[in-house]
Protein backbone atom coordinates (compact mmCIF):
# COMPACT_ATOMS: atom_id res chain seq x y z
CA UNK A 1 0.00 0.00 0.00
CA UNK A 2 1.26 3.49 -0.81
CA UNK A 3 -0.19 6.84 0.22
CA UNK A 4 0.75 10.36 -0.85
CA UNK A 5 0.95 11.41 2.82
CA UNK A 6 4.01 9.18 3.00
CA UNK A 7 5.86 10.52 -0.06
CA UNK A 8 5.52 7.33 -2.09
CA UNK A 9 6.92 4.96 0.54
CA UNK A 10 5.32 1.52 0.67
CA UNK A 11 3.49 0.70 3.89
CA UNK A 12 2.73 -2.49 5.76
CA UNK A 13 -0.38 -2.47 7.90
CA UNK A 14 -1.30 -5.53 9.92
CA UNK A 15 -3.05 -6.70 13.07
CA UNK A 16 -0.90 -8.49 15.66
CA UNK A 17 -3.87 -9.91 17.55
CA UNK A 18 -4.15 -6.89 19.83
CA UNK A 19 -3.02 -3.76 17.96
CA UNK A 20 -2.56 -2.52 14.42
CA UNK A 21 1.00 -1.89 13.29
CA UNK A 22 1.83 0.44 10.41
CA UNK A 23 5.39 0.83 9.14
CA UNK A 24 7.39 1.67 6.05
CA UNK A 25 8.66 -1.30 4.07
CA UNK A 26 11.84 0.64 3.21
CA UNK A 27 12.36 1.89 6.79
CA UNK A 28 10.69 -0.51 9.26
CA UNK A 29 12.06 1.49 12.18
CA UNK A 30 9.53 4.22 11.28
CA UNK A 31 6.41 2.61 12.72
CA UNK A 32 3.28 3.16 14.78
CA UNK A 33 0.82 1.07 16.79
CA UNK A 34 -2.85 1.79 17.49
CA UNK A 35 -6.15 0.10 18.30
CA UNK A 36 -7.57 0.81 14.82
CA UNK A 37 -5.91 0.76 11.39
CA UNK A 38 -6.96 4.37 10.82
CA UNK A 39 -5.27 5.51 14.01
CA UNK A 40 -2.14 3.50 13.23
CA UNK A 41 -1.89 5.34 9.91
CA UNK A 42 -2.46 8.71 11.60
CA UNK A 43 0.26 7.90 14.13
CA UNK A 44 2.59 6.82 11.32
CA UNK A 45 1.89 10.09 9.53
CA UNK A 46 2.90 11.99 12.68
CA UNK A 47 6.05 9.89 13.05
CA UNK A 48 6.97 10.46 9.39
CA UNK A 49 6.52 14.22 9.74
CA UNK A 50 8.85 14.19 12.75
CA UNK A 51 11.44 12.06 10.92
CA UNK A 52 11.36 14.44 7.93
CA UNK A 53 11.69 17.47 10.22
CA UNK A 54 14.71 15.90 11.90
CA UNK A 55 16.44 15.30 8.56
CA UNK A 56 15.75 18.89 7.49
CA UNK A 57 16.91 20.26 10.85
CA UNK A 58 20.24 18.50 10.29
CA UNK A 59 20.60 19.92 6.77
CA UNK A 60 19.73 16.68 4.99
CA UNK A 61 16.99 15.66 2.60
CA UNK A 62 14.52 13.07 3.92
CA UNK A 63 14.97 9.68 2.26
CA UNK A 64 12.81 9.28 -0.80
CA UNK A 65 11.13 5.98 -1.61
CA UNK A 66 12.70 5.91 -5.06
CA UNK A 67 16.21 6.53 -3.71
CA UNK A 68 15.89 3.73 -1.14
CA UNK A 69 14.55 1.25 -3.73
CA UNK A 70 17.40 2.03 -6.14
CA UNK A 71 20.03 1.50 -3.44
CA UNK A 72 18.68 -1.93 -2.49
Amino acid sequence: MTDQRFDGHTLNLYFDGEHWLAHFVEMPEVSAFAVTPENALLELQTAWELVKADYIEHGELPPSARHIRQAA
